[in-house]
């Protein structure tokens, strides 16, 4: 997915009905918005009776054109009369011209039945950033993963198997753009037997695709005045081979299997917490005498992203993952005890870093209520401090505390934490079908393994291959000085630096390759403050005079393209073999047969410093992985954190 510009929705308003500017289109029926989505979309595609008959996990939906989210608000009021408490919706919508969130809210205030669902998804809804976004609405038990951008760019990254298709958006003659081949080829791939879709359109280029495609299509009787309408069901035909079979989804995992994590670090913790969400029990074991004692131990760390000019995957996996953080944060600690939304800005050291910061701006892919440029007066007004650079800013980002973050997502009920429990080796008992874990004094077995302990994954046999390295940072504590105002933002440059927390600042950090080096370093201190006065001058100074001898080691694991490594180990033997024709020819097409991986073996690490913005969706992404649900970034993003991608680019690198 390149980076596009997102352009909001011009709307027209006629008697409180929103209208498209773009298409010259009512967005809903103005007499029967609720009816005609009853009717099109929940009665066509059979939904009272499938959810109430409905005994699975979760149910999906998709659609296409999201527009003011009635259909969406429709299906989850239907969802929650008919579902129990641990089944869960998953409702998928793509938007080319999302509306601004003040139109949202006008539009959705006419609907006063659907006030709570409007409510949870006006708080959740994203600026205008092209990419994949997940909203969690009713703790959990329905989940919205919203694609914003052309369809025929979103819909091949989509990776998900849907129940049941709604075919909404602007009709074929007023949006002839949208109704594709492109678009009717990625329904059929994410569809299934027995998938259905509904469609207020009968127009002959949709009935056709979607024939063309594999679905059986039928008129029946329209909403209103309209005379007829197109619904159908899937039929599917032998699937051709699959670009890139290596990245294969796991292998189904049963809901009652026991599931055991190695580490509880904010990797650890997240992907429990993720699981747990889902009904699942997990047994987490940290080496350490408590959670969050190696790299997600420092007192506060920056929640942000850097901003770039290119959507490759590393900007788009941190910038959606910094924004689904801040959703996941406000719901998980709405009244701030262990982070704060202060806002993050981004000084520019010097004019080169300023005159970057000046093209992100002016290409206008990165909405301005997300990201905002800021004259060196305006700064220093935001920041409370001097600041002599101009920046940018991100007024809803923040700082967290991680050790406070870890303990509250250990307390959920379905998570059982033992520290003081270091694993030394892994092994797979072929005749009990389960993973041993051995101890210093003590063994466990288990069906599941994940493994989340950094670069401490190196000592198993299974991960040892894994190109990751520790990377040593000593960050600073010092006393808020009493002559100076207090820092009110973030503010990063070469390093960070946090509003105190207590009457003490935290900041840094350094970047230490193959070092080992456990004792704090006075000229670690040095370095930190020298970094520290590009940004804030007279808060380095300040400092500078008085002793300053807390602060505190830990190491970051990295991967070698500093991305994170997420997903189901392979057996690095086997793997190489099966695929070793990639060697002698990059563009061979392999059959559909699943990749040797270890089954049941994952693995979540290699988070660097951006274990805040990358943890949280991380862990979400290993447990629909694991528990068979459409994944909450797109295809390519998580193929690039996919542990085989290394295995991968070696055998490839051999045909150069």
């Amino acid at each position: 997915m390149k980076h596009s510009l997102i352009e909001p929705a011009r709307l027209s308003w006629q008697d409180d009905t929103p209208i498209s500017d773009q298409f010259d289109d009512y967005y809903f029926n103005s007499d029967g918005g609720l009816a005609e989505t009853d009717y099109v979309y929940l009665q066509s595609n059979r939904l009272p009776e499938r959810f109430a008959q409905f005994s699975g996990r979760h149910f999906t939906l998709a659609e296409t054109g999201f527009g003011t989210g009635l259909n969406f608000l429709c299906a989850r009021e239907l969802w929650l009369k008919h579902s129990s408490p641990e089944q869960q919706l998953h409702f998928i919508s793509v938007e080319k011209y999302p509306l601004q969130r003040q139109d949202l809210q006008q539009a959705l205030a006419q609907q006063p039945a659907l006030a709570e669902g409007a409510r949870q998804l006006v708080e959740q809804y994203p600026p205008a950033l092209a990419g994949f976004h997940r909203l969690v609405l009713d703790g959990g038990r329905v989940q919205l993963t919203l694609m914003l951008g052309e369809a025929d760019d979103c819909l091949p990254l989509l990776d998900a198997q849907v129940d049941g298709w709604f075919l909404d958006g602007f009709s074929p003659a007023k949006n002839p753009d949208m109704w594709t081949p492109t678009l009717f080829e990625n329904i059929a791939r994410c569809s299934h037997a027995g998938t259905t879709f509904a469609t207020f359109t009968s127009a002959s280029v949709v009935r056709r695709g979607l024939q063309a495609a594999g679905f059986e299509v039928r008129k029946i009787s329209g909403f209103g005045l309209k005379r007829e309408m197109l619904v159908g069901q899937f039929t599917p035909a032998p699937q051709p081979p699959q670009p890139a079979p290596w990245f294969q989804r796991p292998q189904p995992i049963s809901v009652d299997a026991e599931i055991t994590i190695i580490g509880a670090g904010l990797a650890g913790l997240c992907t429990a917490w993720s699981l747990a969400q889902r009904g699942r029990k997990v047994r987490v074991l940290e080496r350490a005498p408590q959670p969050a004692s190696n790299g997600s131990g420092n007192r506060q760390g920056a929640l942000y992203a850097k901003p770039s000019l290119e959507a490759t995957k590393q900007p788009r996996l941190h910038l959606c993952g910094m924004l689904y953080s801040q959703r996941w944060l406000n719901q998980l600690d709405p009244q701030r005890s262990f982070w704060d939304d202060c806002g993050v800005m981004l000084t520019a050291q010097n004019d080169k870093v300023s005159h970057r910061f000046d093209q992100i701006i002016r290409a206008g892919h990165i909405p301005g209520e997300l990201l905002q440029p800021l004259s060196p007066a305006l700064a220093g007004e935001i920041a409370g401090l001097e600041i002599k650079q101009p920046a940018l800013f991100y007024p809803d980002a923040g700082w967290v505390n991680p050790v406070a973050l870890c303990q509250k997502l250990a307390s959920h009920p379905l998570i059982e934490l033992h520290c003081d429990w270091p694993v030394e080796q892994l092994s797979y008992n072929i005749d009990s079908h389960k993973w041993q874990l051995q101890g210093i004094q003590r063994t466990l077995c288990t069906d599941v393994v994940i493994v989340c302990c950094a670069a401490d994954s190196l000592r198993f046999t299974q991960s040892a291959d894994l190109p990751l390295k520790p990377i040593r940072g000593q960050v600073t504590h010092a006393t808020v000085p009493a002559e100076l105002p207090t820092l009110k933002t973030v503010v990063c440059a070469d390093g960070y630096i946090s509003p105190p927390l207590g009457d003490q600042y935290c900041f840094g950090a350094t970047f230490g390759l193959k070092d080992s080096d456990t004792e704090l370093r006075n000229t670690d201190v040095q370095y930190n403050l020298t970094k520290l006065a590009v940004a804030l001058p007279q808060l380095s100074a300040a400092l500078s005079h008085k002793p300053l001898t807390e602060g505190r080691v830990s190491w970051r694991c990295a991967s070698n393209d500093y991305m994170p490594v997420v997903g189901e180990l392979a057996e690095t033997e086997a793997f190489m073999l099966q695929y070793a024709k990639l060697s002698k020819d990059a563009r061979w097409q392999f059959d559909n047969q699943p990749p040797a991986r270890y089954q049941k073996l994952f693995i979540n690490v290699g988070h660097g410093s951006k274990g805040l913005i990358t943890c949280p969706i991380s862990g979400e992404l290993l447990a629909a992985q694991i528990c068979q649900e459409p994944l909450p970034v797109d295809k390519d993003v998580s193929n690039a954190v996919d542990p085989c991608r290394f295995l991968v680019k070696k055998l490839i690198k051999q045909t150069l």
